[in-house]
């Protein structure tokens, strides 16, 4: 009877420390998410000619890189809106399967809908300001702050270096074979890394949406951080906000 007892504690213990583990693991740094996904970003580059910069900074943008609750719950990266069938959240994001599955669709997203289509004849894979600035004027989002967000995330992280990779041949024929590839001795990542800093991204994964009303300090203060934080973690120039902008807390 006390064995058992003990046996039924051990297997508790055991599955408590597998949940904390795993949900510690879930938790991605900019670094991190990027270097879990650059290599399906430049795949993805490579098949369609979206830029491997653009999908990663839409990605890490839309999803608080990796760390929003339709990012976990429903592997959705891009806020793209559809069905689910999550019993864990309410939500009108579309679900999928994998990340993977949620990238793809961006992508495909782009050569289904006639306004993106046009992009890919106007713009080069290494003309990531021209697809972010033709994205937003084909209605991806309505948010005038999103534009600029994006392309400071693609200048911050130097993500235009994965979109080099599309210039060699012996590379892209790699890459186009496999489906990923490991880039090697990856300085890009080594540099985010140094920059990668908790004074800039002690974050929860959350976002909020601007309401009217809202203001950094009383956003700050119901978040239980500063309002240094919070105009760092989303590039904020000045307190000034914009009803309808998305703050990642």
């Amino acid at each position: 009877m006390q064995k058992t007892s003990i046996g039924k504690y051990v297997t508790i213990l055991l599955m408590f420390v597998f949940t904390v583990t795993t949900t510690t693991a879930q938790k991605f740094s900019p670094s991190s998410y990027i270097a879990e996904h650059k290599n399906l970003a430049q795949q993805l580059m490579i098949e369609t000619g979206v830029p491997a910069s653009v999908i990663l900074a839409v990605a890490f943008h839309e999803s608080a890189y990796g760390n929003s609750r339709v990012a976990k719950h429903l592997n959705n990266h891009f806020g793209i809106k559809g069905k689910n069938n999550s019993k864990v959240i309410r939500s009108a994001y579309k679900g999928y399967g994998s990340a993977e599955e949620s990238y793809r669709d961006f992508v495909g997203l782009m050569q289904r809908r006639k306004a993106n289509r046009v992009l890919f004849d106007k713009y080069d894979s290494d003309d990531y300001e021209g697809w972010v600035k033709g994205i937003f004027r084909a209605g991806y989002t309505s948010l005038s702050s999103w534009t600029p967000k994006v392309l400071a995330t693609i200048r911050r992280y130097n993500l235009d270096k994965y979109d080099q990779i599309q210039q060699s041949p012996e590379t892209k024929g790699m890459l186009a074979k496999s489906g990923t590839t490991k880039i090697q001795q990856d300085i890009l990542l080594r540099s985010i890394e140094a920059n990668d800093t908790s004074a800039d991204f002690t974050t929860t994964g959350e976002t909020h949406v601007v309401s009217k009303g809202d203001t950094l300090s009383e956003l700050a203060t119901r978040y239980n951080t500063s309002v240094e934080a919070l105009k760092r973690r989303n590039n904020l120039q000045s307190s000034k906000l914009s009803i309808g902008q998305r703050l990642l807390l």
